[in-house]
């Protein structure tokens, strides 16, 4: 499952937009995103959820444009209605989407919200997004460690970890710091089998997007 509006659109972008914008990549991934993640503590101290940020690239952004019909005045500027359509658009998930985001503490998968709090910009001609997913419990994590990771499980779109924090009062000490994807030769080689895709074509592997994801680990005494 892919992010959001483009998600739902994929097929439509492949087959009639797309092209508009030719491209000679036809390589998987096909969507790049500068994403953030900060862990969110609540005023008792414990780990309540998680603040994601998206930054979609340029070529994403016309691709945007088109399915979502902005700017429709053609001042180059996005409005107020422009970004309420990119807002839920991309936070109006299906029931079985996980927003291509998924949070480990001490190895157990955590089970997160639907997006709150949301909101979409632009910046340097560039579409993003901000939202939140909360815990069903709020968890005491001193002396435990939780991972963040956000990837697109058939690697269509590729995430990158641009920035990564906490906010609110933990009452102990805490730190985050990202793990950074780094290739050995066998992952090497399975990048360039998939960059032989073309965009209509699938991974088998249906959580191939997991091998190549960076972590944002948060560490607490």
């Amino acid at each position: 499952m892919m992010s959001g509006y483009l998600a739902h659109m994929k097929s439509l972008v492949a087959a009639l937009v797309l092209p508009l914008f030719a491209s000679p990549a036809t390589a998987h991934p096909h969507v790049f995103v500068e994403a953030e993640g900060v862990y969110i503590f609540d005023a008792d101290g414990g780990l309540a959820g998680v603040k994601i940020d998206w930054l979609y690239d340029a070529f994403s952004t016309l691709v945007l444009y088109d399915t979502l019909d902005l700017d429709r005045d053609g001042d180059g500027q996005l409005n107020d209605d422009d970004l309420e359509k990119i807002k839920l658009g991309e936070t109006d998930w299906p029931p079985d989407y996980e927003g291509d985001t998924y949070l480990w503490i001490d190895g157990q998968k955590q089970n997160l919200s639907r997006p709150h709090n949301a909101s979409a910009y632009i910046v340097d001609d560039q579409v993003g997004v901000t939202f939140e997913l909360y815990l069903d419990n709020t968890v005491n994590v001193s002396g435990l460690t939780a991972s963040l990771k956000l990837y697109d499980p058939y690697y269509y779109y590729a995430y990158s970890v641009s920035g990564a924090g906490q906010t609110g009062d933990h009452g102990t000490e805490c730190q985050v710091s990202v793990k950074r994807f780094t290739p050995d030769e066998e992952e090497t080689a399975l990048q360039r089998k998939l960059a032989a895709l073309s965009r209509e074509e699938m991974p088998q592997d249906e959580n191939i997007g997991a091998l190549f994801a960076e972590e944002i680990v948060l560490q607490c005494d």
